[in-house]
């Protein structure tokens, strides 16, 4: 217990439930330990224990959760604590409103055993404590690829030469996932963001009252953004436990051509497209905002897609109307106002971003839209070559083989770490899902099914 001298920060708001410090653990497996019987019976003035109390987690982190005492007046607050207390914040110790479910803790030291204890808060006693224990395993440093297969389900696969899928949630239409392989999914209503934790176990509700779309991002800190639907600012869900807030709009009208994104460090960009216009409203990952705005000449050109690395550089997919059907991928230099598109030559083309560099899959040959309509676009639309643009900013090339280019579009691709890219393939010969090495050479299938919202965490 913390002395009546010393009060312990409140860290969560409403019904947000975060509480962390920065942490980039990749998926692992951590012992899972039982509740420990009740320490105290309950009385009329005192709550019973917490329910089904269970501690799961992944490397360096841990959630605990739990359901409201089953009797005894009503529940003002929780009180949970950690012991060992090295290295976490207010002494180990978190006070919880009424409606919290769920705590999370991380910077957690490979194999130490670690006690949980929670218990409930009324207006004049607090009730018994439930305790549950864990070993922290080393965690990989591997990244998994997740998915969006034809049923709306997650499948989460390896990034390395051989993998296959696994179903992680269901109903999961604008899904994103953390360092750690947590899951997160907007409720059906879009007022709630849903956790599936990594180990699995019962998904449940981490943020509620908000005005989500379809579509959440997260950085690498586990950040959650989304574009609000009330007033369309990109907001943020800090995983410090604070509230959401506006860190990024489009602003003072939003055009249809627009696009937002999230780097890996957790640089916001929003991108609006006026008839006249590019607006660029960019956040820093240390939540310094800017804004910049450069006219182009030519075509109104559509994004088709947009990525962003982790010193703020902007790669964008355009689409130009007219008979050609072109989808240029091209460039604009952190803090620099001109788009400068990357190759002279038009192709079929897939781009992919990591937070150091930016590939661009190309076909070996081209044709326009009117001679595909037509039946006269008799060329090799094998991705032959890979362009590369790395921290240096010089740019390379690559070969590579194995893999056909589909329909004409946007294809916006996802890239680890280690420079590997992951596409998704529309149509055969190639349809389905692919990995082409850092390297170059030949592309390896990961599987036949069609696959969108591709994430490498």
């Amino acid at each position: 217990m913390i002395p009546a001298a010393a009060p312990v920060p409140q860290h969560v708001e409403g019904t947000v439930v975060f509480k962390s410090m920065l942490t980039i653990a990749a998926a692992a497996a951590l012992v899972v330990g039982g509740a420990l019987p009740a320490q105290a019976a309950s009385t009329s003035s005192t709550p019973s224990a917490p329910t089904s109390v269970r501690v799961t987690g992944s490397g360096g982190d841990a959630d605990l959760t739990w359901g409201a005492p089953r009797s005894g007046p009503s529940v003002t607050g929780y009180t949970v604590m950690v012991t060992p207390i090295k290295g976490q914040p207010d002494r180990g110790v978190d006070r919880l409103p009424a409606t919290a479910r769920w705590d999370h803790f991380d910077s957690l030291r490979t194999g130490t055993r670690y006690t949980f204890t929670v218990r409930a808060v009324a207006a004049k006693r607090s009730g018994p404590v439930v305790s549950v224990q864990y070993t922290a395993k080393a965690a990989p440093t591997r990244q998994s690829l997740f998915a969006l297969d034809a049923q709306g389900s997650v499948v989460r696969f390896g990034t390395g030469s051989t993998s296959t899928g696994t179903t992680v949630a269901t109903n999961a239409a604008g899904y994103t996932a953390d360092d750690r392989g947590d899951v997160f999914v907007p409720s059906a209503d879009l007022t709630s963001i849903v956790l599936h934790p990594v180990g699995g176990g019962v998904a449940r509700t981490v943020a509620t009252g908000l005005h989500l779309t379809a579509d959440l991002r997260s950085d690498v800190a586990g950040n959650l953004y989304w574009a609000d639907s009330v007033s369309g600012s990109v907001t943020m869900l800090p995983i410090d436990g604070s509230g959401p807030r506006v860190v990024a709009d489009f602003g003072t009208v939003k055009y249809g051509k627009h696009a937002w994104v999230v780097s890996r460090s957790g640089i916001v960009t929003a991108y609006n497209n006026s008839p006249f216009e590019a607006r660029i409203a960019q956040r820093s990952a240390a939540g310094v905002l800017t804004v910049r705005a450069f006219s182009y000449g030519g075509v109104y050109p559509v994004v088709g897609g947009l990525q962003s690395d982790d010193a703020g550089n902007l790669y964008l997919t355009l689409s130009q109307d007219g008979r050609d059907g072109q989808y240029p991928w091209v460039e604009v230099r952190a803090g620099e106002s001109a788009l400068t598109r990357l190759t002279t030559s038009d192709a079929f083309e897939y781009g992919a971003t990591n937070s150091t560099s930016f590939r661009l899959l190309r076909s070996a040959e081209w044709c326009t839209q009117a001679d595909e309509l037509y039946g006269t676009c008799d060329i090799d639309r094998s991705l032959a070559s890979e362009f590369v643009i790395g921290r240096d900013g010089k740019p390379q090339t690559r070969t590579v083989t194995g893999v056909t280019a589909g329909s004409r579009g946007s294809h916006v691709g996802v890239m680890d770490t280690a420079g590997d890219v992951f596409i998704d393939v529309d149509r055969a010969p190639s349809a389905g899902l692919w990995r082409v090495p850092a390297a170059g050479g030949a592309a390896k299938q990961l599987s036949s099914a069609q696959f969108t919202r591709l994430l490498v965490v």
